[in-house]
C-alpha cells in the first residue's frame, strides 16, 4: 500500500506531542509494510534545516518539506474575521504548498492520503482535483474545543472577546470540513462521539496514539526527590496549565518538602516565565533529549486544564514506568484506572496533596509507575494499533472503487 501523508509540521526532531503522534503513525505504516511519502510543512514556527535531519529519516518517509509562512499577522487576523473565515486554518494556505502537491498527485499514484489533523485540510479540494484515492483526516484534537476553553479562561475584554470569535469560525470549518472526507481517524472515543454529535456522516474508527514500547526502558531517576513537566509552552493549554500549577499549587508543596525541586523543559518558554522566581524551580527551556530528561526526574505532573485528543507525553511517562499526576482533562481520551496507574485531580488542594502524598511515600510512587508501563504495553504498543489503522484504509480504498465504478 502507498500512502502520502501530509502534515503541517515536520515531525523533527521528537520534542513534542504533534511530532511524536505524526512519527508514531508513519512508523507504524512503515513496519506495516506500506510505503510513506510524507509531505510536510517547513514553517517558520518550527523551521527544520533539511541537511540537518538523519538521512535515514529522510529516506524512510520519502521526506520533501515546503517553506511555509504562518506567522500571526494581524491584518490578515482582522480580514479572515471580517470575511468570516477561521484564521486558525487560513494562516496554513499557501501557493507554494498547494503547488508541490499538485506535481507529486499528477506524477504518483497513492492508495490512500492520508491528513494529519485539520490545518492541511484546506487543500482537500486540491487533492480531489488530481487523485482518485480515498482521503483519512486523523485529527489530534476536537479543535475548536480547545479555543472555547481558553475563552472560558480569559477575563472580559478584548481578548476574550476575539478567542470566542475565533472559536466560532474554527468550529464552523471544523464541522463543515470533516463531512468531506472518505474517512476521519479520532484519537480519543471523546472526539469520536464529538464529531457524531455534530453530524459526521462519513466512516470513522478510533485510533488512540501508540508507541513502539521497546524504546522506553524505565530506569531508577537520577534525581529522586523531583518533580517535572514538559511540554510546547507555544502551545496555549499547557502554558495555562503550567501556570495555574505554579500559581496556585507548587508553593503549598514547596513548603512541606523545601528541598523538592520542580523542573520545567518545553519549546518556546516565555521570558516571564523564566524569570517569574518561583522558588525551588528550574527553568530549562527546550531540550536536546526529552526522553533523558524525563527518566532524571521522577514524579511528572501534567497540569491541563483546557485540551482535546490524548496527551502523548503521559503514554510517554507511562511507558518510561513514571508516577503520573494530572487533571480530568489531562488524561482525557487514555482507558486507565484512576489511582491505580494514574492520579487524576482537579481542585488546588487535592493535586496538591497527592503531589505531596508521593513524594511522602516511595513505594506507592513506584506502584504507580509499574501499573502504568503495564497499561501502555497492553493497551497502547504501536504495532497493535496499526493493524487497525491499515485495516481501515483497505475498506475505505474498496468502498471508494465500488463508488467510482
Amino acid at each position: 500500500m502507498k500512502v502520502l501523508q501530509i502534515s503541517n509540521k515536520i515531525p523533527y526532531p521528537e520534542k513534542d506531542g504533534g511530532a511524536i503522534a505524526i512519527n508514531a503513525i508513519t512508523d507504524g505504516l512503515i513496519q506495516s509494510g506500506c510505503e510513506v511519502k510524507l509531505l510536510a510543512m517547513n514553517t517558520k514556527k518550527h523551521f527544520i534545516d533539511i541537511a540537518s535531519i538523519p538521512e535515514k529519516f529522510r529516506n524512510e518517509r520519502h521526506l520533501e518539506a515546503v517553506p511555509i509562512d504562518t506567522s500571526v499577522k494581524p491584518l490578515d487576523a482582522f480580514t479572515a474575521m471580517l470575511l468570516g473565515k477561521s484564521y486558525n486554518i487560513s494562516r496554513f494556505e499557501s501557493e507554494d504548498f498547494r503547488k508541490r502537491l499538485i506535481e507529486i498527485l499528477q506524477k504518483e499514484k497513492f492508495d490512500v492520503i492520508h491528513l494529519d489533523g485539520l490545518f492541511v485540510a484546506l487543500y482537500l479540494k486540491t487533492i480531489r482535483e488530481n487523485s482518485d484515492a480515498p482521503t483519512i483526516l486523523r485529527t489530534h484534537n476536537v479543535e475548536w474545543k480547545i479555543w472555547k476553553k481558553l475563552a472560558s479562561e480569559e477575563k472580559p475584554g478584548f481578548k476574550k472577546w476575539y478567542l470566542n470569535k475565533l472559536t466560532k469560525q474554527l468550529r464552523r470549518y471544523e464541522e463543515y470540513a470533516i463531512n468531506y472526507f472518505d474517512g476521519i481517524a479520532t484519537i480519543t472515543e471523546v472526539d469520536l462521539n464529538d464529531f457524531k454529535k455534530a453530524g459526521c456522516k462519513v466512516p470513522m474508527v478510533n485510533i488512540p496514539f501508540g508507541i513502539d514500547v521497546s524504546k522506553y526502558n524505565p530506569t531508577a531517576c537520577k534525581y529522586p526527590n523531583t518533580l517535572f513537566f514538559i511540554g510546547a509552552l507555544d502551545w496555549l493549554p499547557n502554558l495555562q496549565g503550567l501556570d495555574w500549577f505554579l500559581k496556585n499549587v507548587w508553593n503549598d508543596i514547596h513548603t512541606k518538602f523545601p528541598q523538592t525541586q520542580f523542573h520545567v523543559a518545553g519549546r518556546n518558554m516565555p521570558d516571564s516565565l523564566k524569570n517569574s522566581g518561583y522558588k525551588g524551580v528550574i527553568f530549562h527551556g527546550e531540550i536536546e533529549d526529552a526522553k533523558t530528561f524525563m527518566q532524571d526526574y521522577n514524579l511528572m505532573i501534567v497540569p491541563l486544564l483546557a485540551g482535546g485528543g490524548m496527551r502523548v507525553k503521559i503514554i510517554e511517562g507511562m511507558a518510561m514506568g513514571k508516577p503520573i499526576i494530572t487533571t480530568d482533562k489531562g488524561i482525557e481520551g487514555i482507558e486507565c484506572s484512576f489511582g491505580q496507574e494514574v492520579i487524576v485531580k482537579d481542585s488546588t488542594k487535592d493535586f496538591g496533596e497527592a503531589v505531596c502524598s508521593l513524594i511522602q511515600d516511595s513505594n506507592a510512587a513506584l506502584s504507580l509507575g509499574q501499573n502504568g508501563r503495564k497499561l501502555v504495553e497492553e493497551h497502547y504498543d504501536i504495532g497493535k494499533i496499526l493493524k487497525k489503522l491499515v485495516q481501515f484504509y483497505e475498506e475505505r480504498i474498496k468502498s471508494k472503487g465500488q463508488t467510482n465504478a
